[in-house]
């Protein structure tokens, strides 16, 4: 239930001081932040995030007398400047979150003051943090011993990690993503082990080489995302000894090859994403077995050889993402085997060979490319026997059973694809509801299979830059989803089907460069689609092109039927021998019927001639008066 407007009514309730926790998250409430809420003097929880409450926190709800000890206001619109020290007095405080208040400034530096809280949980994401004193990190964290989870990420906090915050005996999670970090990982003594179990540096200016023991100091990291940051030299063995869950160290300068202590048997390890490094040699380390790997991101590489055929170990692998390396060889047998494979992104490599019928047995196919490769041979015609592409599949309950990753942890998932030439990151939500096809940049012969278009609810499909023959298939109208269609730089010929216009959804649409002919459908979103659309086709005519349709430049005429017998009957009327042949056929159905009612109606005969007589002396009478 939503109850929006303020809180103020709350203020005059008669049992307001018995109470003792108030749940008011997400229900539109708006204004400030009303005073009165001081003076429940046994108020112990008050969660009020996911509202529109603005404006600042009154000090007074944190007096000495104040024993609140979970204080929740994220994701409201609060602003200012909000002193930590109005906290200083309130004892029982254990957990408070301030995050996704993207206005408020807070300063936990100045005025100084002690703490005489213990928290158990700290929140103060996308805040912005000391602006006043350079953006360093709250030193009064140093003294929370009880801390389990702080959040700092996007707070704006410069400078080198403190080494109390690694080495904390109580905090277990640590965010510290998208700031202006930097300065050396662990750049201090390590006697000691840390209790940090999920860790986020990603998006910083952290730099240099991870220390090899890494993965002993810290020996209970089961979550690292360290991307998007400046690390260099190779990936450390030691973190080989963790029981790693998520590794993420894409973006960064990583080179030599992929530890074998990372994939061998035993490892926990769900999502690995070293993308956008250097890193070189085979795509996985011989013998790798990572039962329980969901997610492998290795684009962007230097990776050479084959598709590692230990891929196979990984029964509930449900992305494989290996673009832009230097792998070839045929795309193998027993990739279209995998039970559970539903993204799979090839583009930007070497692989060769023919497109096999197996490939139709990938029943949770939902993205699949293998653009700017060497493949040749035909598009198989079974692809509609894929289910995400034909058919609502129960993506909740599917969901359920096969990404556990999604709920349990901390970091999305993430994945880059071309699309329409621009390269989209897609994650969370978005990511699973992707379907699509990119066969583009390749050697493809032969006609497109009809079946193509039974794929209703593919939202990307492109297949340019072949060798592609014969027409667009009518089926394509019943791909009512689809998005992006771009069948550019082929040998496709005859008309592009007017029943296109009815793919509503159709935003980027491209068949230049090919052999068609007629007129072009300029209607709907095709209204939309610049002559670039249609560029390299010599034979196409009307909107947007220059070139109008007439009889006789021998191109088409328009025509507004969608069935093959009206199109006939239509270049049939318009031809010089239907013109001709109906003059004729009028003047003698004209005559007999004229001279035929003379013959037989004897008076209309006598009439006729005496009206003739009457000209002819009328004439007579006038051509005399001149002679």
């Amino acid at each position: 239930m939503q109850i929006g407007g303020g809180l103020q009514p709350f203020c005059e309730l008669k049992r307001l001081k018995y109470l003792t926790e108030l749940f008011l998250e997400s229900n539109e409430l708006e204004g400030v932040f009303p005073s009165c809420l001081g003076m429940i003097q046994n108020l112990q929880r008050l969660f009020l995030l996911n509202n529109r409450l603005h404006g600042n926190l009154p000090p007074s709800i944190f007096s000495k007398q104040s024993k609140i000890e979970w204080f929740d206001v994220s994701y409201n619109q609060l602003d200012g400047v909000l002193s930590f020290s109005i906290f200083a007095n309130a004892s029982s405080l254990k957990d408070l979150d301030l995050s996704g208040n993207y206005d408020l400034e807070v300063e936990t530096e100045s005025p100084s003051w002690v703490p005489t809280f213990q928290l158990g949980s700290l929140g103060l994401e996308s805040c912005n943090i000391n602006k006043k004193n350079g953006h360093v990190f709250p030193s009064f964290i140093s003294s929370q011993s009880s801390l389990a989870q702080l959040a700092l990420s996007n707070t704006a906090i410069e400078g080198s990690i403190p080494c109390e915050l690694f080495f904390n005996t109580s905090i277990g999670h640590l965010f510290l993503g998208s700031n202006k970090i930097d300065g050396f990982f662990l750049d201090c003594f390590a006697n000691r082990t840390s209790s940090l179990e999920v860790f986020d540096i990603s998006d910083n200016r952290v730099k240099g080489c991870l220390p090899e023991y890494v993965g002993h100091v810290l020996p209970h990291l089961r979550q690292v995302n360290m991307s998007s940051n400046a690390l260099e030299g190779k990936i450390p063995w030691s973190f080989g000894n963790l029981t790693l869950e998520v590794l993420d160290l894409s973006y960064n300068m990583f080179s030599g090859t992929l530890p074998q202590s990372l994939t061998r048997n035993g490892t926990n390890l769900e999502y690995l994403d070293l993308s956008n490094n250097k890193l070189q040699g085979e795509m996985l380390p011989r013998n790798s077995n990572m039962t329980w790997l969901e997610c492998l991101l290795l684009g962007n590489n230097h990776f050479e050889g084959v598709i590692a055929p230990t891929i196979s170990n990984s029964p509930i692998l449900l992305i494989l993402d290996v673009q832009n390396n230097h792998l070839s060889g045929n795309i193998p047998k027993w990739l279209y085997d995998h039970p559970s494979l539903s993204i799979v992104i090839f583009n930007g490599n070497r692989f060769e060979g023919h497109l096999l019928r197996g490939i139709c047995q990938m029943k949770y196919l939902q993205v699949f490319d293998i653009s700017d490769n060497h493949v040749s041979g035909q598009i198989p015609s079974c692809l509609n026997n894929i289910t995400f592409w034909t058919k609502t599949y129960p993506v909740r309950k599917f969901q359920n059973s096969m990404f556990p990753f999604l709920v349990q942890n901390s970091f999305e998932i993430a994945v880059s694809w071309r699309i329409k030439n621009i390269v989209y990151n897609f994650k969370g939500a978005p990511l699973w509801l992707m379907t699509g096809i990119d066969m583009s940049s390749n050697q493809l012969t032969g006609c497109i299979p009809s079946e193509m278009g039974e794929l209703s609810l593919l939202r990307f499909l492109n297949l340019s830059n072949n060798f592609l023959t014969g027409p667009i298939p009518n089926s394509f109208r019943n791909l009512k989803n689809v998005e992006s269609l771009d069948l550019s730089h082929n040998k496709l010929s005859q008309k592009i089907p007017y029943e296109l216009v009815g793919l509503t959804s159709l935003s980027t649409f491209s068949v230049a460069y090919n052999n068609l002919s007629g007129r072009i459908p300029f209607e709907r979103q095709f209204s939309t689609f610049k002559m670039q659309c249609y560029d390299g086709n010599p034979n196409l005519c009307g909107d947007p092109l220059p070139r109008k349709c007439s009889i006789t430049n021998g191109l088409e005429p328009e025509h507004k039927s969608q069935s093959k017998d009206k199109e006939e009957g239509t270049s049939i009327i318009d031809s010089p021998l239907f013109f001709y042949a109906f003059v004729f056929v009028s003047y003698a159905f004209g005559f007999w019927v004229f001279f035929g009612i003379l013959i037989i109606k004897k008076s209309w005969r006598h009439n006729y001639f005496r009206v003739v007589d009457k000209f002819i002396e009328s004439c007579f009478e006038m051509l005399s008066k001149y002679w």
